[in-house]
């Protein structure tokens, strides 16, 4: 997951969903536990600030950002992967979502992975 407060508001429905060019394959390696192609994914995006202006402070916003990907059985090493899919899903959130100058208008940030997960005790 990936949290961004934006010191802009996004054209963006509430909910968008994009899928992998190969949504099957995506699916089989969450599945199987195994890693998730970097390049090619699934995502959920969440923009509430669209609907809801008080989320954010007035010309701000934020938008959530989630990977489904395999779980802590997969024996990924998500302190080093973290910065990885970050840069990843940033890049993704420019070129597929259509969002170009997202970097330069990302204030703060929060990047939880499964690791993060299971230290806040939700885990499989």
């Amino acid at each position: 997951m990936v949290y961004l407060a934006l010191d802009k508001v996004y054209d963006l429905p509430f909910h968008s969903i994009y899928f992998a060019k190969d949504y099957r394959e995506n699916l089989q390696k969450i599945h199987e536990y195994r890693s998730v192609d970097v390049e090619d994914f699934s995502f959920y995006v969440r923009n509430a600030s669209i609907l809801d202006t008080t989320l954010a402070p007035k010309g701000h916003s934020g938008i959530y950002i989630l990977v489904p990907m395999a779980n802590l059985r997969s024996g990924e090493n998500w302190k080093e992967k973290n910065e990885i899919w970050y840069k990843n899903i940033i890049h993704t959130m420019q070129t597929r979502v259509g969002l170009e100058d997202i970097e330069a208008h990302i204030v703060d940030n929060t990047v939880i992975s499964p690791a993060d997960w299971e230290k806040r005790g939700v885990y499989l």
